[in-house]
């Protein structure tokens, strides 16, 4: 079933990304897989694909496992089921997105301020990372992204942001500290982090909120390419 969904999920990349990566880790199950779309589960994540007007087929397992499992998060690559999961289940969308990938296999390359100079975070780094990053409120989740590889950029010896990727394997984490902003630090922070992914053989990718103009623009510039299609996020209750 797992090479069934994907021969599914590859025939769009640009869309199915995510659950391309999510795939690849050890704990992903794959629920279902079809003529009409893929389910799969990650932990507390569930994520659908499915072709135009399909996605009613996958309802009554989604119910099963959320039936296990009450604080399920869900992926939707299209908006069929939104309504139905937050009207009938509780759920709210916490963000809409867009994916963006980089789709070359060469180094991007960069050019730092005097006295940068970006290296990997430790554990004792933890609190800044918690204390600055406000998407997620979890001390130990940050503690699992630092150890999994996070990379700071420092000046003048000052910690002045950090990026890494989260748990299903987009590049995020992103932060600048305001007063060293406007610096080119983003930059030359996220082509970091995307080099090193490129050097394990990885697919640099992120997910930019549609209000996220900034971080757009940022993507853009480091040659990423933006699908047009949008992906949803629910939960219930606050994400962090």
């Amino acid at each position: 079933m797992k090479q069934q969904a994907l021969d599914y999920l590859n025939r769009d990349i640009m869309v199915h990304i995510d659950m391309l990566e999510v795939l690849q880790l050890p704990a992903s199950r794959v629920l279902a897989a079809n003529e009409n779309g893929v389910l799969i589960k990650h932990g507390d994540l569930m994520m659908l694909a499915h072709k135009q007007h399909k996605a009613s087929g996958f309802l009554p397992l989604m119910t099963r496992e959320l039936a296990q499992r009450p604080d399920q998060l869900f992926v939707l690559h299209s908006d069929e089921l939104k309504a139905t999961l937050e009207r009938d289940f509780g759920f709210q969308t916490v963000m809409e997105c867009r994916h963006a990938i980089y789709c070359s296999d060469k180094p991007i390359p960069f050019t730092l301020p005097d006295g940068a100079e970006i290296r990997p975070l430790n554990a004792s780094h933890a609190d800044f990372v918690h204390a600055h990053y406000h998407m997620v409120d979890d001390l130990s989740y940050i503690r699992e992204r630092i150890e999994a590889g996070m990379f700071g950029i420092f000046l003048g010896g000052e910690l002045a942001g950090f990026a890494g990727t989260h748990e299903e394997r987009p590049m995020g984490l992103l932060e600048i500290l305001p007063k060293f902003q406007r610096l080119g630090l983003a930059y030359a922070l996220e082509a970091h982090l995307i080099n090193s992914l490129l050097a394990q053989g990885r697919v640099p990718f992120c997910q930019v909120a549609l209000y996220n103009e900034a971080s757009t623009r940022l993507q853009q510039k480091l040659g990423l390419t933006i699908s047009d299609h949008i992906i949803y996020w629910l939960a219930r209750g606050d994400m962090k």
